[in-house]
């Protein structure tokens, strides 16, 4: 298993220490979805071990698929986060972006996630599901 499975794996099972081993800890650079940085292995770890609890009993980060670029410095994952949001369990499309180091730990992370119920920012429903023919 590779250290984005690992990613996986820790994370769900809230393995912090453990966790903390599949970075690269002096050179990394985590950027989430609200352009929010870490460069630091240790105060990611610790931010996710104090919001991930938050996310209720029936939290899980679902793998759907991932994929490395020939020669493994990079990956591709497309999971799904199951949470309760308002009252109702909420499936959130995610992708995470790895770089990963000469020796398969995470340096970059790059999240990117799909807010379902939303409205596209420009043009609005009218801009959404529709191509021109």
């Amino acid at each position: 298993m590779g250290a984005v499975e690992d990613y996986v794996t820790y994370y769900g099972s809230h393995q912090w220490e453990k966790l903390k081993g599949v970075f690269d800890a002096a050179d990394f650079t985590r950027t989430g979805p609200y352009l929010d940085v870490f460069t630091d292995v240790d105060q990611y770890v610790d931010f996710l071990e104090g919001v991930v609890p938050t996310m209720g009993a029936d939290y899980e980060l679902q793998i759907e698929r991932i994929v490395y670029t020939p020669g493994e410095k990079v990956a591709f994952g497309q999971f799904i986060e199951h949470l309760e949001l308002d009252g109702v369990m909420t499936d959130i499309p995610e992708t995470i972006v790895f770089d990963l180091n000469d020796d398969g730990l995470i340096r970059r992370m790059s999240l990117y996630l799909k807010q379902p119920g939303g409205l596209a920012p420009v043009g609005g429903q009218d801009a959404m599901g529709v191509t021109e023919g």
